[in-house]
């Protein structure tokens, strides 16, 4: 190359540079006719050269390729291996998931801090609050792991209807508790995490593996687009995550069983240990909402790989399947037998009892959210973001892929993963009639859907939608369907369409004038490179956008500090020490949460079902059994006349007067303020222990 040449490269680059550069200031004076110093103007500004960075990480991402594609694969290779040496190393350090530094601000020790990297969050409470709390609370009562822990809702609260580690046979179906029984608390709460977040990631890259035909690069990125989805990710401590993990690792097994039955039997018998067990803990989920039009997905995938190697089956696979069915039939069997009662109890529940749902609720909202997500993380605009929370994919883009492979079915019939694809479509089609039109409740309860709210089914719709895309992308990789021209109108078109709705929805504050760029970028790019077959691209912006909305929805935290290295934690556990017995309450539901993760017997709580037991004793006529015949936080509060009162619907206050706490034998009460002159002299309240500046207070009953 002559030196004329180099110079004039040079040179066009300089000028570039220098045009990038001065480029938001150019935009800013376009839009605003000045430039003001302020937060939003640096925000608008960081924003433009952030794109800059992005397309420079992804020029970069493009250069080292190959070298990225041998890393992936060996990464992939021994992605098991990596697996284990990483659950063992953050089980020993007892790195976890869980917000439990929320449980540092509500007893006012900010110290007890016990996050290394992002943010604990307080609408994560049925992870703090609620799962962790009663986890951790089993794995310190003094009657071991016991069925009816005497320490939650007086011994009437089967533990084996929550997430709680119980020593029992049908612990087998609950594999991320294991750790519990085996380690201990502390290292039995990270095994509950790790493992899970591990597990997680391993069946979303084995799916994205088998829908992609082993492409590494889209074996990754739908890997962590399914993994990290904030339907998950915000959802992570739930029944939501659980199924999908058990649910998916039954799609997987049963697809290595049906397309490998030359294997050694030894092999197959793993397989089939691992089908019990995956079986079992989806079964044993106990959240039909989402168990149903899931269970639907899993049918899909099952039947796709049963149907042409069914004449392959010979009779040792019969024996050992039948011997499967048999043990999952065992193990569901027990917990039938143990939990009857219970079952019964929990449908005959106010709330949420047996609800009928008839399709046809999805809002414009709701669409919306699928736009929103990716600031969900980072903003305090909405309430509640797990509601919300969604997967994210270009849903236009998909939709003009689908139409096109209707178009051209035909030619695709001779494609292996034909019939996938046109289960996978129809099912996606019923899911959005269900929830745009419904189905009318006879048929809502012959398709079992009358189980599954349409907000909780739009979970499985943004699933089926995501395998969908990656399918589509492998299938029209390097295909030039639209020219470059029709590629980027196609693209603004969706923008537009995108921008219009947030305008006529409830996130038209949400959406800032930096928000509404982000948004803008972000969905042009996934679906211009979508349409138009560039999977490299495609890969990496999904990728980044998958972490960026995913990843640090949960906190990284090591240990349980904020529940036991407090002073009020040491408080109680001396009481516990002179007084192991004692009944206690808490004032709310979060004071009762905090006795019960710290092992104490405390009456009131979190209750996934009515504690009848001291309910009746107080309430014998049953004039306020609306109110407390439901799944509930419940609030005991010091009064001069008995009743509840409805919070919400799953949250009451219960109102004790002194002749109740003497028949319920309440000895300690736990308070997150000073209780008045009056109470303490009516309920003849001792002060054990006070703390005035964090407002903490526990009294004794006398």
């Amino acid at each position: 190359m002559s030196k004329e040449k180099i110079k004039n490269i040079i040179t066009n680059k300089i000028f570039v540079g220098i045009v990038a550069i001065i480029l938001p200031f150019i935009i800013e004076l376009l839009k605003f006719q000045k430039i003001e110093i302020n937060i939003q103007t640096f925000m608008r500004i960081g924003l433009i050269y952030g794109v800059y960075v992005l397309i420079g990480i992804y020029f970069l991402l493009k250069k080292y390729s190959e070298k990225l594609n041998k890393i992936a694969e060996i990464l992939l290779k021994y992605r098991y291996q990596i697996a284990g040496v990483a659950l063992v190393v953050l089980v020993l350090f007892k790195i976890n998931m869980s917000s439990l530094e929320q449980w540092s601000g509500f007893v006012n020790e900010p110290e007890s801090s016990n996050v290394l990297l992002g943010v604990s969050r307080g609408i994560r409470s049925d992870d703090w609050l609620v799962q962790s709390a009663i986890m951790l609370g089993q794995a310190k009562s003094d009657n071991g792991y016991a069925m009816y822990n005497e320490n939650i809702g007086q011994g009437k609260i089967n533990l084996l209807m929550v997430s709680a580690p119980v020593a029992d046979l049908v612990i087998l179906a609950k594999p991320f508790l294991w750790g519990f029984l085996l380690f201990g608390a502390e290292y039995g709460f990270s095994f509950y995490w790790m493992l899970k977040i591990i597990a997680l990631l391993l069946v979303s890259i084995e799916v994205a593996r088998k829908i992609t035909k082993k492409d590494n690069l889209l074996t990754i990125t739908g890997g962590i687009m399914l993994a990290l989805a904030p339907a998950i990710m915000w959802w992570f401590s739930s029944s939501i995550a659980d199924g999908y993990i058990y649910g998916m690792a039954t799609v997987i097994l049963f697809s290595y069983y049906m397309n490998n039955l030359d294997w050694k039997l030894w092999k197959k018998i793993g397989i089939a240990i691992g089908l019990l067990i995956s079986i079992s803990s989806f079964a044993l989920t106990l959240y039909p909402a989402f168990q149903v039009p899931f269970a639907f997905l899993m049918a899909i995938f099952m039947l796709n790989d049963f149907i042409p190697n069914v004449k392959k089956l010979k009779k040792q696979d019969y024996i050992l399947m039948g011997i499967t069915i048999l043990g999952i039939a065992g193990l569901i069997g027990r917990f039938l037998l143990l939990c009857w009662n219970d079952i019964q109890t929990m449908m005959s529940t106010a709330y949420p009892g047996n609800r009928i749902a008839v399709g046809g609720e999805f809002t414009i909202d709701r669409f919306i959210s699928y736009f929103a997500n990716i600031f969900f993380p980072y903003s305090k605009g909405i309430a509640n973001p797990c509601e919300p929370s969604s997967y994210i994919y270009p849903f236009i883009g998909l939709i003009i892929l689908m139409i096109y492979s209707i178009k051209n079915i035909k030619q695709d019939k001779k494609e292996s993963t034909f019939a996938l694809i046109v289960s996978l479509i129809v099912l996606y089609i019923i899911y959005l009639l269900w929830e745009f039109v419904g189905f009318g409740e006879t048929l809502a309860k012959l398709t079992f859907m009358s189980m599954s709210p349409t907000p909780r089914t739009h979970v499985v719709v943004g699933l089926i939608g995501t395998l969908l895309t990656i399918i589509m992308v492998k299938k029209f990789e390097n295909k030039k369907i639209f020219t470059k021209a029709q590629a980027i109108a196609i693209s603004i078109l969706v923008v537009l369409f995108g921008y219009v709705l947030i305008k006529e929805s409830s996130y038209a504050s949400f959406f800032t004038f930096i928000k509404l760029e982000i948004f803008a970028i972000v969905f042009f790019s996934i679906t211009y490179f979508l349409i138009r077959g560039n999977k490299k691209a495609w890969c990496y912006c999904m990728s980044i956008v998958a972490i960026v909305a995913g990843a640090t929805v949960n906190p990284i935290c090591i240990g349980t500090s904020p529940l036991y290295e407090t002073k009020i934690s040491q408080a109680i556990q001396e009481i516990k020490m002179e007084d192991p017995d004692a009944l206690w309450a808490g004032n709310t539901n979060i004071t009762s949460q905090y006795l019960i993760a710290n092992g104490v017997d405390c009456l009131n709580g979190v209750h996934t079902y009515p504690s009848f037991g001291w309910l009746k004793k107080i309430d014998p006529e049953g004039k306020y059994d609306y109110i407390y015949n439901r799944y509930a936080h419940i609030h005991i509060t010091l009064g001069e006349e008995t009743s509840f009162v409805l919070l919400v619907d799953d949250s009451y206050q219960a109102i004790l007067t002194y002749d109740n706490v003497k028949e319920l034998g309440i000895k300690y009460y736990y308070s997150s303020g000073e209780m008045l002159d009056e109470i303490i002299n009516e309920f003849k309240l001792e002060p054990v222990y006070s703390d005035k500046e964090a407002q903490q207070y526990i009294y004794k009953i006398n």
